[in-house]
Order: C-alpha cells, then structure tokens, then sequence
C-alpha cells in the first residue's frame, strides 16, 4: 500500500525525495496552507458584502455553493491541524534546544503580525466605517459592540495582542478578547500557544501507545470541560479548546514518520480517524485528501493514474498554490485591514444610504489582486528577513556550544 513511486515530467521537483531521502518539506501542505487562507478571505468577503441576508443580486447564487463559500472557519481548522503536522515535522527533523525552537517560531510569526496590528490600529475608522456604518455586513450588532469594546478598553486589548496570547482570555472576562484590533490574529495566539507546549506534546505523542491514548482522551475531555464550564470564548482560541485538532496533524505526522521507518502507523491514523470525526465534516475532507496527496508526493502511495497526477498538480504541486501558500500568513492576517481600506472610503463618499451591494462586490474583486501583491511584499520583506536572522542566529550560537534536542529520538 505505502509502495515508493517515480515522479514523472515536471512533477518530478517536487517528487523527487522521499522522506526516506531526508525530505525538508512538503510541497502538498504548503498548498493546502494558501487553499484554506483564501477561503477565509471569499469568507469575510461574503460576509462584508452581506451575502445571504437579502441585500442585493450575491443572494442569486446557488445557496450550497454560497454556504460552502462562507464556510471558512472549517478551513481555519484545517490550518490548526496543518499546524500540527508542520511543527512535528520539525521537530523531529531538526533536534535543538528550545529557546533555539522557540525563537524561530516567534521571528516566524511574530514580525508580520505585529506588523499588521499595527496597520489594523491605524485603518480602525475606516474599519468602522466598512463593518458597522456600512448596512451590508452580517453580524453587525456584534461588530458595533465589538468596536464599542475596542474602544472602551483599547489599551487592555492592545497590550495582551503584543502578548501574543488575547486568546487565553474568556470573552467572559474581557469581551472580544480573541477577537479585538484583528480580529483573524485569534488563531495566531492559539498557534503561539501550541508552539509553547508543542515540544512536549509531541515528546509525549512519540513515548508509548499508551501515552498518545491518553493524550487524545486528556484533550478531549478538557475541550469538553471547558464547554460544560461558566467560561465562554467566542473562538476556539484557548489552546485546549483546539488540542485535539493540533493532535491530528501531530498524529499524521508521527504515522507517516512510522511508515518511513518500515513500521505500521494504522494505530496513529485510526486515533486520528476517531479525532476527525468528531470536528467540521469539510475540515475532515479535505484534510483526508490533502493528508493521501502528500503520502503520494512522499512516496508512499502509487502514482496512480494519469488523472491522479494532474488532480495533484492542479491542487499543489504548481508555482500558483505554491507561492500562495508560502504568502498564506500574510494574505490571512492582512486581508481584514485591506478591506477596511478599501470598502471604507466608498461608505464615507456614498453615506450608508447609497450603499450598494454591487458596488462593495466590485471594489473587494478589483482589491483581490492587491491582495496577492501585499501579501507576496510582506512575505518577502516582513517575514522572510527575521526568518533568516533567526537561522543566523541560530547558527552562530551552534558554532559556540552544539544544543540538546528538544525532542526524544523514537
């Protein structure tokens, strides 16, 4: 089943090493990554244009394809479970000490979200004019009272999103705790909470049948807990919210690894079956799909047949999902403030009013491209640049005393 396959034509770049040939990353889940990010944007701008609430001819849209276009947060699942996948490959591909992990993880992330906090605090007017002044967008007495808070306790708000963990906080004790300045940027405290943890986890994941058994049992009953408890987020943004999500991705990870090394990893794709099947259908699809891509592009499935291979290549292995996939945090974090610049200029020259539908619709198409193009920029000149000084850093510290792993060698 998990036979070794050969590459052919121009599949072979990205086919060409096997994890048993010391693979550095998979080009299948960097796609995945840009997939699920401009989900979230069709998403938010359905939502800014109100789709579905009677405002205009987006309504005339099929309501299945209309409901799957607005069905975004399922692939802000799969991206906490790619999370997962991505960091235990990491970490057993590269052994070093944790204030080494932990600083790349944070000159990862850390640059192009403050960076876009940032931009969010300075375009907040407009964003108020886009999301409440404007009629169109749904949910709107949730965003008036979400800018009323905002206002009301910005300082707070801003201090625990330089934190990089306003997610830990119930919006029980500080309304939109998740959810203020940025409001996409809740998944990425949840994210900075994993990479924090993740080290032992994964250790935990790898020590005995048993151990990962009661991990998955631990996480899930925690989840639960919380959800039975007095405590209320209005995100999935507090780790153990999520842990079983991350879990899957440590799962899969941990079985392909399993496979590498001539052994059977059905016992970690059952348990993360049996985790699947308790989150979002779709997540659950399509992160099944992308997993059995990338087994392919591993090559620990067969090639398949020749509608296999340009199935393969449409959905990852080109230039196109590539480059938005490695530009999918920016895209992700940015998008929300872009829309403000955008849409609010047109709502202060038309009034709420003269608002209309199609007008929104046209300005947020003609924005897309300007999208791609910021966030391509900010992936170059944000995020790859402490990236790389991370990798230097690292480096040098390396020549002067060799680091311990942070994680056990199975």
């Amino acid at each position: 089943m998990f036979s070794g396959f050969g590459g052919r034509g121009h599949e072979r770049a990205a086919l060409r090493h096997s994890l048993r040939g010391g693979m550095k990353s998979f080009a299948t889940i960097e796609s995945l990554r840009g997939w699920m990010a401009w989900w979230v944007v069709v998403t938010h701008a359905l939502q800014l244009l109100g789709a579905g609430a009677g405002h205009g001819p987006i309504d005339l849209l099929p309501r299945p394809l209309l409901n799957l276009a607005m069905s975004g947060d399922a692939g802000v699942m799969v991206f906490i479970i790619v999370s997962g996948f991505v960091i235990t490959h990491l970490l057993i591909s590269r052994r070093e000490s944790y204030p080494d992990y932990l600083l790349r993880r944070f000159l990862r992330i850390a640059p192009v979200y403050f960076v876009c906090l940032l931009i969010a605090v300075l375009v907040m007017d407009l964003a108020r004019l886009a999301y409440a002044e404007s009629p169109l967008p749904l949910h709107q007495s949730m965003r008036i009272d979400r800018f009323a808070a905002e206002e009301a306790h910005f300082t707070t708000h801003l201090l625990l999103h330089l934190s990089l963990l306003h997610s830990v906080l119930p919006d029980s004790w500080l309304p939109y705790a998740g959810s203020a300045l940025l409001a996409p940027a809740w998944s990425l405290s949840l994210e900075w909470q994993f990479y924090l943890i993740a080290p032992v986890l994964i250790a935990a994941a790898m020590r005995s049948r048993w151990t990962v058994l009661a991990l998955a049992a631990g996480l899930v009953v925690a989840k639960a807990g919380l959800h039975l408890s007095v405590l209320h987020w209005r995100y999935e943004g507090f780790f153990f919210l999520a842990g079983d999500l991350f879990l899957i991705g440590i799962l899969c990870r941990l079985a392909l690894e399993r496979i590498r090394a001539g052994q059977s990893g059905m016992g970690h794709l059952l348990l993360a079956a049996v985790l699947m099947a308790q989150t979002d259908l779709k997540a659950a699809l399509i992160w099944a799909l992308f997993f059995a891509l990338t087994l392919r592009e591993a090559g620990f499935l067969p090639s398949g047949p020749r509608w296999v291979a340009a199935a393969h290549r449409m959905l990852a292995l080109n230039p196109v999902t590539g480059a938005l996939g490695r530009w999918s945090y920016s895209t992700y974090l940015i998008h929300i403030p872009l829309f403000s610049l955008l849409v609010g200029p047109y709502v202060a020259q038309v009034g709420a009013a003269g608002v209309s539908q199609m007008a929104v619709a046209g300005i947020l198409l003609a924005g897309m491209p300007l999208l791609v193009a910021v966030s391509a920029l900010l992936y170059r000149f944000v995020e790859l640049p402490p990236i790389r000084l991370g990798k230097w850093l690292i480096a040098a510290r390396g020549r002067r005393a060799p680091a311990a792993g942070v994680v056990p060698a199975e």
